[in-house]
């Protein structure tokens, strides 16, 4: 755990579930003591991991304690705020948000969209003077990193300026040498420019941290008060609101743009990102620029919003205040130097394998061919042998494999079955055999040995052709009862059947006893019995964690028949 990066695992959260990994479009997940850690030098800090873990366990680092130290510092500090706010802040009227800010302490509000709009403003100077060739835009900081450290061959086609949020933040500090600025939005790979060279901005805060810290301070919508309406510093942003949208830049660059143009095209999401990237067109001598963000939809959509809101109600918000302006917004501040140089932050080729290397993996996990590779994708890797590499890579183990551990448990199971000193078997509702063990056929006479001789296990076989206790099943399995218990006449002897709910109306277990046939004792019996269970059902949680069964029916009921087993030696 490493509480520096932007995003880390709260190991002690962390439910071994591998729903990260699973989502996590470049897999920088290491599964490591049964916690899934992030591997931060692989990560690109899409956020999406946060959004979908449902133990809540990957956190996203916060730095509210940094904006409050500059905040109760002499120095004044500027809130950059991303023009998402009107979506994410949508019950706040604008002078009460002002007015909210300017409590937290904060000396004035500022749109990022100005940032966005030198941005525009360079780059409308800049594409006419390439000669040809795609043109990748810079300003989501999880697309840069992507390229960085999976595409390096495509470092090149990033045009070689800041995001808008670092040309905001210059903005800012050449009017005011002294300022500190604090950005807002619904980004967290925002957090990473932090590190990044030049980098301008002092803190980045998430909508969600700013709307914490207005709760901290008791700021509600009607109870703030508005003596003297206050205004964007230094003045109000126009058509650089529309950066937070899929196709804003685009638009923003050029207003009267088609959807159809063959030269501004813009793409979302991290699938259709990631395959543009794996298959980049020709351009056959024509210029093409592309506007990549990581989050669908666009930043409406960031994991760091404050609003669960749609995102179509999202963009209508962003587009309804976009307020399109002839001539140039920003022309007093188009010397602002806003150079990037993306040649930083490579990572090491990740390794590769030998076929052999690979195929033994595979095969101590089960997978002898290729027809038992399944591919299901239990254990977050599309396939199976990019499960194995990754085992390899030492970023996952054997026992995330569903299958794996299905017949792992399954084995265990058959086991415990076939040591136990009694007769057990479970039924399903058709009253037809799941499993049983040896001792339980024996009980009843040659004709059920022999059938168990035939089929181990006796899976599928009618208990009303087996034994005499097929009223005892159906009593239970029509009552949904949790246990019966009964003494019974069998050829001479003296049986003693417990009967036990397994899933009700579905699946009963029943233990025979012969007393007095068993000389172990049900204390040690049961000493073992737990043992056993304890490694049973690690494995079988795991398992049923994976494939979205509830473990913990499982386990239930198998202290259920231990307990009743421990109540049966004093009959």
């Amino acid at each position: 755990m490493n509480k520096q990066e932007a995003i880390y695992t709260e190991a002690n959260n962390c439910q071994d579930c591998y729903k990260c990994i699973r989502h996590c479009p470049v897999k920088a997940i290491k599964i490591e003591d049964h916690s899934a850690s992030i591997m931060h030098h692989l990560c690109i800090f899409c956020g999406i991991c946060t959004s979908v873990c449902p133990a809540e366990a990957k956190i996203i680092r916060n730095d509210i304690h940094t904006a409050n130290y500059y905040l109760h510092q002499e120095a004044p500090v500027y809130l950059s705020l991303a023009p998402s706010f009107v979506s994410d802040f949508s019950e706040w009227p604008l002078e009460k948000f002002m007015a909210a800010c300017k409590k937290l302490g904060f000396e004035a509000v500022s749109e990022t969209a100005l940032g966005a709009e030198m941005l525009s403003a360079h780059l409308k100077d800049w594409i006419p003077e390439q000669k040809n060739g795609i043109f990748i835009s810079s300003c989501c900081p999880t697309v840069v990193e992507l390229i960085q450290k999976y595409y390096p061959e495509h470092i090149g086609k990033l045009t070689p300026f800041v995001s808008p949020v670092q040309a905001h933040a210059r903005l800012l500090k050449k009017l005011n040498p002294n300022a500190r600025v604090v950005f807002a939005g619904p980004c967290i790979s925002k957090k990473t420019e932090l590190d990044f060279p030049d980098n301008a901005i002092d803190t980045v805060l998430t909508f969600q941290e700013l709307s914490t810290m207005f709760d901290n301070e008791g700021l509600l919508p009607e109870l703030v008060d508005v003596s003297v309406p206050d205004h964007f510093y230094p003045k109000q942003a126009h058509n650089g609101r529309l950066y937070p949208v899929d196709g804003g830049m685009s638009n923003s660059l050029h207003p009267d743009v088609a959807q159809t143009s063959s030269s501004f095209m813009s793409f979302s999401g991290m699938a259709t990102v990631k395959k543009l990237l794996d298959n980049m067109p020709e351009t056959n001598g024509q210029t093409l620029f592309l506007e990549l963000l990581a989050c669908d939809g666009g930043c409406i959509n960031g994991p760091g919003r404050a609003s669960s809101g749609e995102i179509i109600q999202s963009r209508s918000a962003v587009l309804a205040t976009n307020k399109q302006q002839e001539g140039t917004v920003l022309a007093d501040y188009s010397a602002i130097p806003l150079a990037m140089d993306y040649q930083f932050n490579f990572i090491e080729k990740q390794p590769t394998f030998p076929e052999d290397e690979i195929r033994e993996v595979l095969s101590s996990i089960g997978k002898m061919t290729p027809d038992d590779e399944l591919n299901c994708g239990g254990c977050g890797y599309n396939t199976c042998r990019n499960f194995a590499q990754a085992i390899l890579g030492g970023k996952a183990e054997r026992q995330m494999c569903v299958s794996y551990m299905r017949k792992m448990a399954q084995n265990k199971a058959s086991v415990l079955l076939r040591k136990m000193p009694y007769g057990v078997v479970i039924v399903d509702e058709n009253l037809k055999v799941i499993e049983s063990n040896e001792l339980f056929a024996s009980i009843w006479g040659e004709t059920s040995q022999l059938a168990y001789d035939a089929r181990p296990g006796l899976e599928g076989a009618s208990i009303e052709k087996l034994t005499p206790l097929s009223r005892l099943f159906k009593n239970l399995l029509h009552s949904g009862h949790e246990r019966i218990e009964k003494d019974l006449e069998y050829e001479g002897r003296v049986l003693h059947v417990s009967l036990f709910t397994i899933q009700k109306h579905k699946q009963v277990c029943a233990i025979v006893r012969v007393p007095g046939e068993h000389d172990v004792s049900v204390d040690e019996l049961l000493l073992r019995l737990k043992q056993v269970v304890r490694e049973n059902m690690q494995t079988a949680q795991k398992a049923a964690s994976l494939i979205g069964e509830n473990a913990a029916n499982t386990e239930c009921a198998i202290n259920t028949v231990m307990d009743s087993m421990k109540g049966g030696s004093n009959a």
